[in-house]
């Protein structure tokens, strides 16, 4: 009989378990470290501020937002790995949405953890039909001192990120002169950034009974109402916001998916093809909702598999993609029989 040596085997023991805890000590170390940063040009080239910008993840849930700071950067921290996308939404400007996919693995060639640190620049493109001139002449307004001075300090306090005390500023202008329709607006817009939808509607409600031939103030009533699941609302606004802008392709999709959500499904159908049209195949929630309401409610199964193919196409990492590809199959089959 071998003798055994019980130090070798303690040994042969341990140190895999200590390359183990190692390993686990390491990934969580490395655990939400990763960052995405980059910075928004005009097409000038030069930086803008005060941009919106969204971090999404795969399934285009929002994550978090943050505006672009005076030399247009933004910045994502803390992020682990993942599949996400970076969306920029100049809000009020004749430039369009632009999204980018990025994706966070966190681990090096040799399967060491890792933080990431990922730049994105974007570079604004003008819209190919911007917003007619009539949507964009001031309102002309006699405004006390007392307000006009506040609503300029808050611009200036928002412009430097001190986002409380602008919006202070503001409500305190609109306190002053209630019908204040740049206060109104820009109280919305900021509202907006900050996911308080409740509030954003209630300021944009008045914006528009004020100046009712703003695209802006429209366009943010229907994305508040959108948001808060509103449908009757979200048909409203954006109804008002097409007559001034009938090219956009976010209102339209708001429609879309509001018409639907009531049953109002050739509407819906409608609303949802004049985006795809527009919107250049960069947008894969229209393809997704054309898909819902062809499979779910028009039972067009051979038109639901096309809208899920294209979905594939514009996003052809979707963690869902698996899943896509079991329905494109069963709705072929279905539309055979």
């Amino acid at each position: 009989m071998k003798f055994v040596n019980r130090r070798a085997i303690i040994i042969l023991i341990v140190i895999p378990l200590l390359l183990c805890a190692f390993r686990t000590d390491a990934f969580s170390h490395f655990q939400n470290r990763s960052r995405i940063t980059g910075f928004v040009f005009v097409p000038q080239r030069s930086p803008v501020g005060q941009i919106p910008v969204e971090l999404r993840n795969e399934f285009n849930s929002v994550l978090n937002r943050t505006r672009t700071d005076g030399s247009g950067r933004f910045s994502f921290l803390g992020l682990s790995s993942g599949r996400f996308s970076i969306k920029v939404l100049p809000l009020g400007t004749d430039f369009e949405e632009q999204t980018q996919d990025i994706e966070i693995s966190g681990i090096e060639a040799r399967g060491r953890p890792i933080p990431e640190n990922v730049q994105l620049d974007f570079y604004l493109r003008l819209r190919k039909n911007p917003t007619p001139a009539v949507n964009r002449v001031l309102f002309a307004q006699e405004i006390p001192e007392e307000a006009k001075k506040l609503y300029e300090n808050a611009v200036s306090d928002l412009d430097r990120q001190k986002t409380a005390e602008g919006m202070q500023a503001l409500e305190t202008a609109i306190g002053l002169f209630p019908g204040y329709f740049l206060a109104l607006e820009r109280l919305g817009i900021e509202c907006l950034k900050i996911q308080k939808y409740a509030e954003a509607d209630k300021y944009f409600s008045t914006a528009v009974k004020v100046n009712s031939r703003s695209f802006i103030s429209w366009y943010g009533l229907a994305y508040a109402n959108f948001s808060l699941n509103k449908p009757e609302s979200v048909i409203d606004a954006a109804g008002n916001a097409l007559i001034l802008d009938p090219r956009s392709v976010n209102t339209l999709f708001f429609l879309g998916v509001s018409q639907r959500h009531l049953k109002m499904y050739v509407a819906a159908e409608r609303s949802l093809l004049q985006a795809k049209k527009l919107d250049g195949d960069k947008t894969p929630d229209i393809y997704w909702n054309l898909a819902l309401l062809y499979a779910h409610n028009l039972k067009r199964y051979k038109d639901a598999a096309i809208e899920l193919e294209v979905y594939l196409k514009a996003k052809p990492h979707a963690k869902n993609a698996a899943l896509v590809r079991r329905l494109i199959q069963e709705f072929r089959d279905k539309d055979s029989k």
